[in-house]
């Protein structure tokens, strides 16, 4: 039950509203002060939980371009009244070790059914799916952005608009990390994260500054790069030639491919140059109008049938070219002899296997080069060319789909540069809806062709923000305190913790210090409601001598030791009980990442669902043995990555 506060509007929050782009103003304390005078100054209070769990508040910003009235509302929440406490999103994003905060805050932009609401928000509003702007912050000035959805085009808000407002929100507040989960997806429910990485080599959010956080299901920074190179400087032919000469998917593809060389005269050869174009012509202004007028008719319709399209294997020849020519026209820091001899190495490996994987030639070259990068460069690139007389073929296996190099002794198969498309009658430019339909079709036949490259991006979903102190802008001095357990507090505590945030005038003590370290736990951690601190580390000097006598500087590290924490509290740190047992997958996680995942009946070890082959549509059984406890080993590799293209390819 909640109680509905009527205050007078004193020409702020409700009543008046704030400029969208210049709020709120600069805020010089810890976020945890900064929060509060950002609640008092600028908003009403709007509703009281009867338990006192919760009390919200709101305000009204307004959006200068449309001069919409935009209700913001902030719900402060008493965690430990909470029925939920730990936070769910600090474990997936790897904050499992941070102590509980006493308080958090969900800021809102409703959707906008709700603006011209009459009555007041009910109390779950917070749970609630539909919110254009959820972002959800802890006293100790960690966060995460729940969600961001910009309303469609010609509304009010863009997904633009609310970013850029939730960024200089978080800015001014003084905030020092904001996680964000990826899942993100366009009007025809495509993963943007994914379209995104090809286009722009990093996800949507990158353009705010944030970074890559962690990979699920063991992936690192250097694969998911190495997976977003590899796809977006693919050829777009090479890419057709990987679905197969019979797929109806890369008929369509090679069409679509057809049609937006001729009608914009550009090669659009590799398949970032060809997504980006489909993105720039679907989000331009005026479209079609600001664009010239198509090419003259020509002989053929715009899109053949399937069955128009020759299906026999004999008439289409496979282009190559000789490598050498091909490592001469590529932008390598590697000369051109280097290349070659790479090459050789793996001509090599392939004539004494025959067929190989991509891993596996990798792995052969290894034994005679230790530049791996050389070796990967040359791997992407040696496919349909000659190498010693003979041609590196490079298709994918008809079952797995997973690429395979072997050597064809035909050199005589076309060895020449490649046709050009044969030209198109009545070009039109297409619609933004066809635009969508064609985007749709490249990237199932990215899932589809490259589909191990494309479940790693697709793995990555785990993004941050991360903001330093920032003690340039003024005089004051600010440290981050770090709690200093003593040997009888170490276990179970674990390391490091993130410190606190604290803010003194210029010429404070070092007895300042210590009072505003003990203010700042005691204030922000269940655990240490009743710390009291009894010295600092990192700072020389008696308790009335200036803190920068002590030989600490602005923005140092200092730490803090105290009694009175409650290590009996179940309200500890955020990923909960730490006999829960650890995660020890054979993919190579060491931590929750939020995905499916069951433990070892006998050692208790957590491990993924999928990477012991067991999908999401299935049940959990009810009895499962890792490998180091007499289970079988997880041969689901086939399984999966089928169940992964057919999950994605609509």
């Amino acid at each position: 039950m909640r109680r509905s506060c009527q205050r007078q509007h004193q020409g702020q929050g409700q009543g008046q509203g704030y400029g969208m782009r210049w709020f709120p103003t600069e805020f010089a304390g810890a976020f945890r002060d900064n929060i509060r005078q950002l609640l008092e100054k600028h908003f009403d209070k709007y509703a009281v939980a009867a338990d006192g769990r919760s009390t919200t508040w709101r305000t009204t910003v307004i959006d200068e371009g449309t001069a919409a009235l935009i209700p913001l509302y902030a719900v402060e929440e008493c965690v430990i009244l909470s029925p939920t406490p730990l936070c769910d999103y600090c474990r997936c994003a790897g904050w499992s070790h941070h102590l509980v905060s006493r308080r958090r805050y969900h800021l809102i932009i409703p959707s906008l059914e709700e603006w011209e609401r009459p009555r007041p928000l009910p109390e779950n509003f917070i749970h609630w799916r539909t919110h254009l702007l959820h972002g959800l912050l802890h006293c100790n000035g960690f966060g995460h952005l729940l969600s961001i959805r910009g309303c469609s085009s010609g509304s009010r808000l863009r997904g633009h608009d609310l970013m850029d407002f939730w960024d200089r929100l978080c800015h001014s507040l003084c905030t020092r990390s904001i996680s964000v989960e990826d899942l993100s997806v366009n009007s025809r429910s495509l993963p943007l994260r994914l379209l995104y990485s090809l286009s722009h080599g990093q996800p949507w959010f990158a353009q705010w500054g944030y970074v890559f956080s962690h990979g699920c299901y063991g992936i690192t920074k250097s694969t998911y790069h190495e997976a977003v190179d590899t796809i977006s400087s693919l050829h777009v032919n090479s890419l057709v030639d990987d679905l197969g000469d019979d797929s109806p998917l890369a008929k369509e593809l090679r069409q679509i491919v057809n049609v937006y060389r001729q009608l914009s005269g550009e090669a659009l050869g590799t398949v970032r140059e060809f997504v980006l174009y489909l993105f720039d012509l679907r989000h331009k202004e005026n479209y079609p109008h600001s664009l010239p007028s198509p090419p003259a008719p020509a002989r053929q319709q715009r899109r053949q049938s399937a069955s128009a399209v020759s299906t026999n294997k004999n008439k289409r020849k496979r282009c190559c070219r000789d490598f050498e020519e091909v490592a001469e026209s590529l932008q390598s820091r590697w000369p051109v002899r280097r290349l070659r001899y790479a090459a050789e190495v793996i001509v090599e490996a392939l004539r004494e296997s025959c067929t190989l994987t991509r891993q596996e030639v990798r792995d052969a070259a290894r034994q005679v080069i230790g530049d791996t990068g050389l070796i990967d460069f040359v791997v992407k690139s040696i496919g349909d060319t000659i190498v010693g007389g003979q041609v590196v073929r490079r298709t994918p296996h008809p079952r797995t789909r997973v690429l395979e190099f072997s050597l064809d002794d035909d050199v005589d198969l076309d060895v020449s540069t490649p046709t050009q498309e044969q030209p198109l009658a009545c070009l039109t430019w297409p619609s933004k809806e066809e635009i969508g339909r064609d985007i749709d079709t490249l990237y199932q036949s990215v899932v589809k062709g490259c589909w191990q490259e494309a479940r790693v991006i697709l793995d990555c979903k785990h993004w941050a923000k991360h903001w330093g102190l920032r003690d340039d802008t003024d005089d004051k001095l600010r440290f981050l305190v770090k709690w200093q357990p003593m040997p009888w507090e170490m276990a179970g505590t674990p390391q490091p913790l993130p410190g606190e945030v604290v803010v003194l005038e210029p010429h404070a003590s070092v007895g300042d210090l210590v009072v505003a370290a003990e203010r700042a736990m005691r204030e922000t951690y269940c655990i240490m409601e009743r710390f009291r601190a009894r010295a600092v580390e990192g700072v020389f000097g008696d308790l009335w001598e200036p803190v920068m006598s002590g030989g600490a500087e602005s923005g140092a590290t200092v730490g803090i030791i105290g009694d009175g924490v409650d290590l009996e509290s179940t309200l500890r740190y955020e990923g909960g009980d730490d006999d829960m047992g650890a995660v020890e997958c054979w993919c190579g996680a060491k931590e929750d990442d939020g995905e499916r995942m069951m433990a070892c009946d006998v050692c208790a070890t957590w491990h993924h669902t999928r990477c012991v082959g067991v999908t999401d549509d299935k049940e959990i059984p009810s009895m499962f043995l890792c490998t180091r406890c007499g289970g079988t080993s997880p041969d689901a590799e086939i399984d999966t990555s089928m169940r992964f293209i057919e999950g994605l390819v609509l």
